[in-house]
């Protein structure tokens, strides 16, 4: 008898094998295909955002923002040191200075104050992690992001489904990422994630890699980025987003 907690229970709700048959049945395992494109669209729609792209994980959304943001050298980056390690390695991979700011002790989300007592003129971006599925305060966020010119990522990997007065989480910074890992409140078969584009002037994905184009042409050395698509399979894995993405999931 296995009288051991499981760290954790994949979502499951049993439509899954049939999108993987459908997926294998298509013909085309890879990304850009019409399961993933319509779990895309579900996103777009659930979350309201300009466009949404599948990706093998979180981790790879936060390196697409920090990409389409061209954060570089120099360049700081604000965000709670409460996090998973990818939120830091995703801009410091860029050469972006990572800059830890405090939490509040109610929600363990990043303290807004302590965000504006850390702004200096380098700052180029602010992660909020909305972690365990609770909202970070946006609003105070979001008016430093105007006031201050400094884009939003929000860090939405174990928050699908949550809402911050009556908004969904993932909605309100100029780019957001979302997780389909195992771990997750949605799953794609394991692994996943996917990029939340909510300003529509960072929608053009081929700036920085020609894998988001099937009719323009790029020199291996335009591409800032490698592939970052999911396959068909993982996004056929990921339609239960369509049932379930009206969770319970905490609202602030």
């Amino acid at each position: 008898m296995n009288n051991k907690i499981p760290f954790n229970k994949p979502c499951v709700v049993g439509t899954e094998l049939a999108y993987v048959s459908e997926a294998i049945a298509s013909g085309h395992q890879s990304g850009n295909r019409p399961l993933s494109n319509r779990c895309q669209r579900i996103l777009e729609s659930d979350i309201v955002c300009a466009r949404a792209l599948l990706t093998p994980s979180c981790t790879h959304a936060l390196e697409l923002a920090a990409l389409l943001l061209d954060i570089g050298p120099g360049d700081e980056v604000i965000m709670p040191s409460f996090t998973f390690v990818s939120t830091a390695n995703a801009f410091a991979l860029r050469g972006a200075t990572v800059v830890f700011a405090d939490i509040c002790p109610q929600t363990l989300n990043l303290d807004p104050v302590a965000v504006a007592n850390a702004i200096t003129p380098r700052t180029r971006a602010i992660v909020p992690v909305h972690y365990a599925g609770v909202p970070c305060d946006m609003q105070p966020i979001m008016a430093l992001s105007r006031k201050y010119n400094i884009a939003v990522v929000e860090d939405a990997a174990q928050a699908i489904g949550s809402r911050y007065q009556g908004k969904p989480v993932g909605s309100f910074g100029q780019l957001a990422a979302v997780s389909f890992h195992e771990t997750k409140n949605l799953t794609s078969g394991g692994e996943g994630g996917a990029l939340l584009i909510n300003d529509a002037s960072l929608a053009d994905l081929r700036s920085i890699s020609p894998t988001y184009t099937a009719t323009t042409k790029f020199m291996p050395s335009q591409s800032k980025s490698a592939s970052a698509r999911m396959g068909a399979i993982a996004g056929s894995a990921a339609q239960v987003t369509d049932v379930v993405v009206e969770n319970t999931a905490p609202e602030y």
